[in-house]
């Protein structure tokens, strides 16, 4: 009978259980259910009128294939969470135990509601096993994930909130509570049953269920059969309270972190456009609600893992920059503080500014409406601090995006508030009157191939204008920075000892405008792209080799934003692919012990790690594998523009934290390597400083990738 009393009975001639057996009024809990479902639904509602304030345009509705995978792998499978593998797998265990068993009791209520039928047999064996394991591992999950909180105290996990410990208690007490129920039911049933072989199948179908009714077996039968009722009600009513508090707490990643993943960027690294920038009336973002919607849901979607603030070269050299206290977490507690107003706002047609001076505003002690976004919320020094590492965003498991707010908020700074570091404004004044930063006079951009001696071995097309198959985009480093002309001329030599075609513009080749686009300066950085997109066209261009790894990233993908689509690639992928086909044969292994940085742009930004390895292999050099290499390398410093301003070792809480390219050397020459390679002319410069510094320069050289493969062809 529907929602009729069932009595608990002994077990069954066909392995099976009956939903709800021995709850009186189990039916008024399909009732009651309503109501912490409408406040879920309530909340829900309320975070997405929240969302809905952005006025930044962000479009995620392609790819919808691509997209529907990627909510499924990373929200089932867990596949980001777990790349930390004690917290990650505990969180697996716990995400999939609490699904399963919210599934099962599902599956419960529509067997009750719509006569679904019992699960009997091998199947209810096999299912109630499943679900009897996996939530017994998500209950070992919880314990885990508290004693890494509460007791291992990983720096990372350095802003626990009180509210962190009563939600890992709620769940722990459902779970638990879930496991006594189970236990008192298989005990009520043991005792019921005439023989134990009656009731034997729960043994397999239900282990940790049968082990925990061995905790009751002293208990009479009434006791079982009345605790059995309190602890369901009881388990019941704060499974409810769980769902109703999902919106309003950091349970509410579950969700948000689900959205992520489907509208996460599917696209290449790179930073965002601004269209038509001759008609926009402002550039960048100043308020909260100038984000997009996905900018607002990256804030309700930060678990506060730490993960992020782990891996930041900013923050673990004592800068204002934490990417989960500094940035996100400041972001996400100023929007809920100001989303009243402007909700109220939107509600009455009233502009945002006459929200400001409020009655309820005004008697606060902040009035989130006054704040700043820019100078009280995130502060400049946290924005400048950012080198575009791309760390934070490689290890968040919820692909927030750092980045991009970072460079939005710069543009606001540069383009609208005019405030800016000097140092950056120099570097703008160089790359508007002399196409680069360092601000060497442009009609000298060829004058290298004379110095190192390879003018004969170059296409310059302007002079020569013969036929080639690659541009050689050589960058401004190549060009103007006398140790990196060293590098242009091996790899010059290198591509015509294996015979490759290439051309290279001379004057007729602009700075790529990284610097200037990741600093804020946008409308620069599209000037200087158009000026070479107008060079690439006008000689037929299909395919680029780049030597910076950060032109790699714009030439690569950021350029097509603005209609340059080309084959682009990073110089050590093609030394790699003229080894591999015997064009390149080294005929000196160096046997040298060497350690490999890592750039952040060619390896986190691109994927790019194993080619310069297998070219420095190639060389025979012996690469030494640092604890700090490939998507977890430290980044040296120079990145998001940083290249051009100064940084300070900072004091800070008592400790001396040294400069980001001298924290990063130090990795470097932990195992002695009489050589340290890089790919970057940035990431060069600053590790040969590093190297200085630590007065290791009798013992350990700094050398590019090209110049070692050079060396070995000598």
């Amino acid at each position: 009978m529907i929602f009729g009393f069932h009595p608990l009975e002994g077990g069954y001639d066909v392995p099976m259980r009956v939903v709800g057996a021995n709850i009186p009024y189990e039916w008024l809990i399909y009732l009651i259910m309503l109501i912490p479902v409408s406040v879920f639904l309530f909340g829900f509602w309320k975070k997405l009128e929240v969302w809905l304030l952005a006025k930044g345009e962000i479009h995620r509705n392609d790819k919808i294939a691509q997209r529907i995978w990627s909510w499924f792998v990373f929200s089932f499978a867990q596949a980001r969470v777990i790349r930390k593998p004690l917290a990650g797998w505990m969180h697996a265990f716990l995400f999939w135990g609490f699904l399963l068993l919210f599934m099962a009791a599902g599956i419960d209520a529509m067997h009750n509601m719509i006569g679904w039928p019992h699960l009997e047999g091998n199947i209810y064996i096999g299912m109630s096993w499943i679900v009897d394991v996996i939530g017994f591992l998500g209950l070992i999950g919880i314990i885990v994930l508290a004693f890494v909180r509460y007791l291992q105290k990983p720096e990372r996990l350095n802003d626990t909130k009180s509210s962190d410990g009563w939600i890992i208690l709620l769940i722990f007490a459902i779970l638990l509570t879930g496991y006594f129920i189970e236990g008192l039911r298989i005990a009520a049933q043991i005792k019921l049953s005439t023989t134990l072989q009656q009731i034997a199948y729960e043994r397999v179908a239900s282990p940790f269920g049968w082990m925990f009714a061995s905790f009751f077996g002293s208990m009479s039968v009434d006791a079982m059969l009345m605790w059995h009722r309190l602890l369901w009600w009881f388990h019941m009513a704060i499974a409810f309270l769980f769902i109703a508090l999902v919106p309003f707490t950091k349970l509410w990643h579950i969700f948000a972190s689900m959205l992520n993943y489907a509208f996460r960027d599917l696209e290449p690294s790179a930073n965002r456009m601004v269209y038509n920038i001759e008609e926009a009336e402002t550039f960048g973002v100043e308020n909260i609600e100038d984000f997009g919607w996905k900018d607002l849901l990256d804030l309700d979607s930060c678990i506060r893992c730490g993960r992020c603030q782990e891996n930041c070269p900013a923050y673990n050299t004592g800068k204002h920059l934490n990417p989960k206290i500094t940035l996100i977490q400041n972001m996400k507690a100023h929007l809920d503080a100001k989303a009243p107003y402007l909700l109220a706002a939107k509600a009455s047609g009233a502009e945002v500014e006459e929200m400001a001076m409020t009655e309820e505003a005004a008697a606060e002690e902040v009035n989130p409406m006054e704040q700043s976004l820019l100078y009280d919320v995130v502060g400049s020094e946290t924005i400048w601090d950012c080198t575009n590492c791309r760390a934070c965003m490689e290890h968040c498991p919820m692909f927030i995006e750092h980045i991009p707010k970072i460079v939005e908020m710069r543009r606001n700074l540069v383009m609208w508030q005019g405030d800016m570091p000097g140092e950056a404004q120099m570097a703008f004044t160089n790359m508007e009157r002399n196409y680069n930063p360092w601000g060497v006079g442009w009609a000298g951009r060829a004058g290298w191939l004379e110095e190192r001696g390879v003018r004969e071995m170059v296409n310059l097309l302007p002079e020569d204008g013969k036929e080639f198959e690659y541009l050689l985009y050589a960058g401004c480093a190549v060009s103007f920075d006398d140790r990196y002309k060293r590098v242009g001329e091996a790899l010059v030599r290198l591509l015509n000892k294996a015979g490759v075609s290439f051309g290279y513009l001379g004057t007729e080749e602009y700075c790529c405008g990284d610097s200037a686009r990741r600093l804020g300066n946008e409308y620069l950085y599209q000037t200087l792209v158009s000026q070479n997109l107008e060079s690439f066209n006008n000689y037929g261009v299909k395919k680029i080799i780049v030597v910076c790894p950060h032109g790699y990233t714009a030439l690569k993908n950021e350029y097509p934003q603005m209609g340059g689509n080309y084959e682009v690639y990073h110089y050590t992928e093609i030394l790699a692919k003229l080894v591999a086909e015997g064009k390149l044969k080294p005929s000196k292994p160096l046997g040298v012990k060497m350690t490999y940085h890592d750039s952040c742009f060619l390896g986190r930004h691109n994927g790019v790690y194993d080619q310069p390895r297998k070219v420095l292999k190639a060389a025979g050099g012996q690469v030494i594998e640092i604890e700090k290499a490939k998507e977890f390398g430290f980044c040296c410093g120079a990145g998001g523009g940083r290249m051009w301003l100064e940084e300070e070792a900072v004091l800070k809480d008592g400790i001396q934290y040294k400069r980001i390219n001298d924290t990063r050397t130090d990795q470097l020459l932990v195992p002695n390597p009489e050589m340290i390679v890089t790919n970057c002319p940035f990431c060069l410069t600053m590790i040969a400083d590093g190297v200085k510094a630590a007065e290791a320069e009798e013992n350990t050289k700094v050398f590019d990738v090209a110049e070692v493969l050079w060396k070995a062809m000598e």
